[in-house]
């Protein structure tokens, strides 16, 4: 929730990458998007939509929509369902259901899993059912409409298939990149990106600095759930099929740097950070441009490094006592030394919601305060500018 403009717009910027049957770049116009509380609606060529599943980094899965209708009655929900092209997708009759039912008639979502696994279980009868689910399907009744999806994306895509080791309290994928697009914002262009060095202060497992360096690369070492569909398009079947893109490869920001206080937590960036810069030269015909990374073990309230050009700051700090006991005044005075310090053009800070940022530092302006959940969590991302 709250994702859905600052993911419309990904979905832009990668619309004119994607490819068509023939392995080139395809051509076909951008959708029309209609924007819900959670999500985006459109229609396309199928072919395009599964591709959604290699770029989009603000978005938790990718759904076919297979049906939309008004039903009151459970035998109607059936016959509907039943009537569906599930022979054309699914292998056999064993799959998952993830059901959610309310403010409808129909509205016991045990009954309406059962009846749904009836309709496959006739379809698929003289098909022997596999020992593992071979597809999950979506079922949502809400106001007596009923909405039929098809997950082509398996697990959530915040599972990159880079990042395989994780901290303390970590950063969840999407989150990460969802503040990196903000911070960044439209106006920026990618020549002046190219002169910034972007600083994590307290980096832990690196999340901020591997999404940095991967917003505009596609994720394709790991396996998507459409890929085990019988209507899989033969080109994703190839295991080279993403040197067809034609997508940017050379890190967005000049320099990556990041501190910890804790030695192991670094060992741990730099070798996510690695397994995502060796992805992105395999799944590249291009020489690939290495990016300027760097982490070392620091105390962030102790500057003693000088960094030329554009500074941006971007982090996730410890909340509660996991904080420096020496900020007395919370967040508040960690935004007040950190820019005292390091005097950065802009710096992005996620926390809590209950300990708003209420006093800005002197010589910086609030230029965004966005609402963002953190794995339950009220938080506020809060980025300030220098004047």
């Amino acid at each position: 929730m709250g994702f859905e403009k600052t993911a419309l717009q990904e979905m832009k910027e990668i619309w004119p990458y994607l490819l068509g049957k023939d392995s080139q770049t395809h051509t076909l116009p951008f959708p029309e998007v209609v924007i819900v509380p959670g999500g985006l609606e459109f229609e396309t060529d199928i072919f395009a939509g599964l591709q959604l599943n290699f770029f989009l980094k603000t978005a938790h899965r990718v759904l076919l929509r297979m049906a939309n209708f008004k039903t009151r009655d459970l035998p109607k929900f059936y016959q509907k369902f039943k009537s569906l092209p599930w022979r054309d997708y699914l292998h056999h009759g064993n799959v998952e259901f993830e059901v959610a039912a309310q403010k409808s008639r129909v509205n016991n979502e045990k009954r309406l899993e059962d009846s749904a696994g009836s309709a496959l279980k006739e379809l698929f009868a003289s098909v022997p059912a596999g020992t593992e689910p071979c597809a999950t399907i979506y079922i949502r009744m809400e106001e007596d409409y009923c909405t039929i999806s098809l997950d082509s994306t398996g697990e959530h895509l915040h599972k990159r298939g880079w990042s395989t080791l994780k901290g303390e309290a970590p950063l969840r994928e999407t989150i990460a990149s969802f503040m990196l697009k903000e911070f960044i914002g439209e106006t920026t262009t990618p020549s002046e990106l190219a002169r910034v060095t972007l600083l994590d202060p307290m980096c832990g497992s690196g999340t901020l600095l591997s999404e940095a360096r991967t917003l505009w690369t596609g994720q394709f070492s790991r396996p998507f759930a459409f890929q085990k569909w019988k209507k899989t398009p033969k080109l994703f079947q190839s295991e080279s099929f993403s040197l067809n893109y034609r997508m940017p490869t050379t890190p967005l920001f000049g320099k990556l740097r990041g501190f910890d206080l804790n030695p192991e937590m670094l060992a741990v960036a730099r070798t996510n950070f690695a397994e995502a810069e060796s992805q992105i030269a395999k799944h590249t015909r291009e020489s690939l441009v290495k990016a300027d990374f760097a982490v070392k073990t620091q105390d962030a309230l102790k500057n003693t490094e000088a960094f030329s050009g554009p500074l941006w700051m971007i982090l996730n700090p410890p909340y509660g006592e996991r904080l420096p006991q020496a900020l007395t005044e919370g967040f508040k005075g960690l935004a007040k030394e950190l820019c005292s310090l390091y005097k950065p053009q802009q710096i992005g800070f996620l926390y809590p919601e209950r300990e708003p940022l209420s006093v800005i530092p002197a010589g910086y302006k609030k230029s965004k305060e966005i609402k963002i959940n953190n794995g339950g969590l009220r938080c506020l991302f809060t980025v300030l500018t220098s004047v």
